[in-house]
């Protein structure tokens, strides 16, 4: 993904450029919290300014760390989760050395691994967005984005920490997990919405995901392919699940606007010279929606910490580039 050069953006705006009362703007991100911790004050600012703001969130998290002691039970015991994976890799390794496709498999509902965290994640999420005063929300493989087989779910795909502080893809990743779906299946999905929701402005992550978590790559991969494929009309064979299709969701639609989030992470810095567009948003909503994400977040006033247990500011500014359009779309 390639930005559009210019000079850095030092004065904070109300809203992002091409958001406007009556405008709508889709947020993806990859699991619950992400959307509060770095763009939940932008998103809260655009509510209240009468846009309609939209977020997908591709997975449930069900992976993640568990900080407070009395939910310490939700969170998966990666002891007992390797073995678990470990199982099913050896079944796949069998099934390939006789010939046969077989991928890792996992148990499904509520005997899935994270399945309890997963569910408690939805009910955070939901208050989160409550406090943001955003109103449509919608899991990957549901609503609008369901296939016509029906709705899908797809997994947390887990993750490692590598030497050099960035995150890395997890030693065993389960079948069913995002990072694994193939793109030319997911992305018309995400097509299908935003052909439907018709949005002038898109927003999700940079081609590093910020910080190298394999779910936020492939978000950021999902992003892009859907963008492309929504630019062109769908039959309505491959539109969602959802009932039948009217024109408008099967038209094409070519998103006038589409920002990267700028990571805040020291060992991502961006290139010189690359304009960033400030956002003074809502502080008051973005602390309410953090502290709803209670298994992952720790607030205390106008700080905030993560299971790493380094506290940091909570920042109403959020910073957003702007993505050269011909990179998705191709020269006009």
């Amino acid at each position: 993904m390639t930005f559009i050069p210019g000079m850095p953006v030092s004065v904070p705006l109300p809203l992002l450029p091409g958001v406007n009362p009556g405008s709508t703007i889709m947020f993806i991100h990859a699991h619950p919290d992400d959307e509060t911790i770095v763009t939940g004050a932008t998103m809260a600012a655009c509510s209240a300014a009468g846009a309609r703001v939209v977020l997908v969130t591709c997975t449930r998290g069900e992976l993640g760390e568990v900080i407070p002691a009395e939910l310490a039970h939700l969170e998966v015991d990666q002891s007992a989760f390797a073995l678990v994976t470990h199982a099913f890799e050896e079944q796949a390794l069998d099934a390939r050395g006789q010939g046969e496709d077989h991928d890792v498999a996992a148990p499904e509902g509520d005997t899935a691994p994270g399945a309890g965290l997963a569910q408690e994640r939805e009910r955070e999420l939901a208050a989160a967005l409550s406090a943001l005063g955003v109103h449509e929300h919608m899991w990957l493989g549901q609503g609008l984005t369901a296939p016509a087989s029906g709705p899908v779910v797809f997994r947390d795909s887990g993750m490692a920490w590598g030497a050099d502080g960035r995150a890395m893809a997890a030693p065993v990743v389960l079948s069913g997990s995002f990072s694994r779906e193939p793109l030319e299946q997911v992305a018309p999905l995400l097509a299908a919405a935003i052909r439907s929701l018709r949005p002038d402005v898109v927003v999700s992550y940079a081609a590093d995901g910020g910080y190298g978590h394999p779910d936020h790559v492939r978000t950021h991969q999902l992003t892009m392919a859907a963008l492309r494929e929504a630019a062109s009309p769908a039959s309505s064979a491959a539109s969602s699940g959802e009932g039948s299709a009217g024109q408008d969701e099967l038209a094409g639609w070519t998103v006038p606007a589409v920002y990267a989030i700028v990571s805040d992470r020291p060992e991502r810095p961006l290139a010189a010279g690359v304009p960033r567009i400030a956002v003074a948003g809502d502080l008051g909503a973005k602390t309410a929606a953090m502290k709803a994400h209670r298994t992952q977040i720790t607030v205390a006033g106008e700080r905030f910490a993560l299971s790493d247990n380094v506290w940091r500011n909570i920042f109403a500014t959020e910073e957003f580039v702007a993505v050269d359009l011909t990179q998705i779309y191709g020269a006009p």
